[in-house]
């Protein structure tokens, strides 16, 4: 859940967050709010953001029991957003220019 959340930090910095808010890294809520903004996550998607960041919070400050069935939902979640993310976009340049080689 940790590690969900955090590349759900780097995603938004890859997608023009500040990386620093200050000295440290910006508040999670700004984290969610640019990636909707930035149109990388739907209103939709925004519940489950807010699972990670609240799940997420909770690992940070102790070792809670998570259920495989939890973590493996967050895992696919995250899977997906990076999909959308990187990979989406790469796609898209490869249709605007019509090279559509593997």
């Amino acid at each position: 859940m940790m590690m969900c959340r955090k590349l759900l930090l780097y995603v938004a910095v890859a997608n023009g967050l500040p990386a620093k808010a200050g000295n440290r890294a910006p508040e999670f809520y700004k984290v969610a709010e640019h990636l909707e903004s930035e149109g990388i996550i739907t209103k939709l998607m925004r519940s489950w953001v807010d699972r990670i960041k609240d799940v997420g919070n909770d690992a940070n400050h102790d070792l809670p029991h998570i259920e495989s069935d939890d973590a493996m939902d967050v895992a696919t979640f995250t899977e997906q957003l990076l999909r959308l993310a990187y990979e989406l976009p790469a796609l898209e340049a490869r249709v605007q220019t019509g090279d559509m080689t593997p």
